[in-house]
């Protein structure tokens, strides 16, 4: 079982190895044609071009830049802690309103199936008195009938 297991990660090696292989050889494939290169080379240049500018940005204006991340973690963590916020108010408003009113129904579920067992036994009683005393009057009818 021991030798299966290695043979299949064995195999799955290879499978990413040939993965990888391939991607890198279609990619080189790709830049045969022109137009490819051409937008490769556009998209390196841009790449750089910008990362340039960010940097060279930085390394002069430390303290700016240095004040713009200050202040965007600060209105990140401000909309924070109103979304907490909000959704405390939330989840208490439906600790108000919606388990009270759950609660209220389902007081008044109990008091109805109360009611309604009450009624039930009642009926039942009262099917119970018919019974007897349709079995007596159908006994005393036979009773009549066989004197």
């Amino acid at each position: 079982m021991g030798q299966a297991i290695v043979k299949e990660k064995q195999q799955n090696n290879k499978l990413i190895k040939g993965m990888i292989i391939g991607g890198v050889i279609g990619g080189f494939l790709t830049l045969f044609d022109r137009n490819t290169r051409s937008a490769v080379a556009t998209k390196a240049v841009d790449i750089k071009d910008s990362s340039k500018n960010v940097i060279m940005h930085v390394k002069e204006n430390p303290g700016e830049v240095k004040e713009q991340l200050l202040e965007q973690v600060n209105q990140a963590t401000d909309t924070l802690k109103q979304t907490i916020q909000e959704a405390k108010n939330l989840a208490e408003r439906i600790n108000r309103d919606v388990i009270k009113e759950a609660k209220e129904i389902s007081h008044e579920a109990v008091s109805f199936a109360e009611d309604t067992k009450e009624e039930y036994l009642d009926i039942q009683s009262n099917v119970k008195d018919t019974s007897s005393k349709l079995t007596e009057s159908t006994k005393k009818k036979r009773c009549h009938k066989l004197s």
